[in-house]
């Protein structure tokens, strides 16, 4: 069994171990060490990344009978190895970790939510809370309650107990494991089992961010957040962001938002013209495509080929082919793709179910629809052939 220094170590990033087995684990290389710094995959937290010689390490998971799996891409021999950790990584998770625990406690203290379950991202944090309500003033009072524990600089502490000192312990909740717990304290904060990397002191954590939440499944609150470097990346993109819509608006920044408003407010006007003037555009071509269709056994047969009509278009015109009497329509367009539509009107008694289905069979097209309305698309390359058999067979059925 791997020796997992990383229980008592997170600080630790070069060291020499010996390769005791060499496995097979999906098609990639997987080495088994006789001890180990390298965090997998477990309780939320992401695996370490780094190099073992030469070969570098891009998983590291726990096998079934709990062996710690170091999977890498290049060859290596059983033997000593130099192995090293990727500081910049592990040291992040290291932040988002113990800013986790805080966060959960803080929630706890403030509000009385549980956190039900965490996990820790490669770009944000996200922990699961028992129902609550938030909104801003809650969730910057939890920021500010955090953040107060982060700039105190508190001790973190490993404490390694066995289940009959459990206990003595405050535990914000129950150990999931057997035999020797680990129980990661922040002085006089919170008491958390975990199997964890964490920082020593929590001044390194830097700065604890809630970025957004969300209700989710099960009646549980999703909120994300990021610790450290993490959340100095995040105001970094979102300053950006913000300056350059400033520019782009010229407006305050405490301004965006109603401005952005203001835009929208406009753009949903002009697309309320928009639709007004197209639908009377749409009447004046339908009524001149009407006057101008062919009539069979009585019935206008109206064809239409339209070379910029978007989907939303056709179906304008279909619904006013659709409540003419004695009509049938084949309307399409060749916009985004090959579509067409066919309609007839309650007089005409056919179903054109079956002819959608006979158009489909040989133009290998998709669609779907009802007796009086269906509607079929394919590849642009398609249409010509989709568009040429609809009236084909539309045209035998009504002769």
């Amino acid at each position: 069994m791997t020796e997992r220094l990383y229980y008592t170590d997170s600080y630790t990033t070069k060291f020499k171990a010996k390769v005791v087995d060499i496995k097979n684990v999906n098609g990639k290389i997987a080495l088994l060490l006789d001890k180990t710094y390298f965090y997998p995959t477990s309780g939320g937290q992401e695996h370490d990344t780094g190099y073992i010689n030469t070969a570098k390490v891009v998983d590291v998971l726990l096998s079934e009978d709990e062996e710690v799996l170091h999977i890498i891409e290049g060859e290596i021999s059983t033997g000593e190895v130099e192995c090293t950790i990727d500081w910049e990584r592990r040291f992040s998770n290291m932040q988002q970790h113990t800013g986790q625990h805080i966060l959960s406690r803080a929630f706890e203290i403030l509000f009385s939510c549980e956190t039900v379950s965490s996990r820790l991202g490669d770009d944000i944090g996200t922990i699961d809370l028992d129902a609550v309500d938030l909104n801003y003033d809650k969730i910057h009072e939890v920021e500010e309650l955090s953040n107060k524990i982060v700039w105190e600089n508190r001790e973190v502490k490993i404490h390694l107990i066995n289940a009959s000192e459990v206990s003595k312990f405050p535990l914000r909740k129950p150990p999931k494991v057997s035999g020797t717990i680990r129980i990661i304290e922040v002085k006089d904060f919170d008491f958390s089992p975990c199997g964890g990397t964490h920082v020593s002191r929590t001044g390194e954590i830097g700065l604890i961010k809630i970025r957004r939440w969300e209700r989710v499944k099960g009646g549980l609150t999703r909120v994300e957040f990021v610790c450290g470097i993490r959340a100095l990346r995040d105001f970094q993109n979102k300053n950006k962001i913000s300056n350059e819509l400033v520019s782009i608006l010229s407006v305050p920044e405490v301004e965006l938002p109603a401005q952005v408003n203001k835009i929208l407010d406009l753009q949903k006007e002009k697309q309320k013209l928009i639709n007004s003037l197209t639908e009377r555009i749409i009447d004046f071509e339908a009524e001149k495509l009407l006057q101008s269709s062919e009539k069979i056994n009585g019935i206008n047969f109206v064809i239409a080929k339209f070379e910029n009509r978007s989907v939303n278009e056709l179906k304008i015109f279909a619904r006013k082919f659709l409540n003419l009497p004695n009509t049938v329509s084949i309307l399409g367009s060749k916009t985004d793709g090959a579509n067409v539509i066919m309609t007839r009107s309650p007089e005409v008694e056919i179903d054109l179910r079956e002819i959608l289905k006979e158009v489909l069979s040989v133009t290998e097209g998709r669609g779907g629809g009802k007796a009086d309305f269906v509607q079929c698309g394919g590849s642009a390359e398609n249409f010509e052939k989709m568009f040429d058999i609809s009236v084909e067979k539309l045209k035998t059925k009504i002769s």
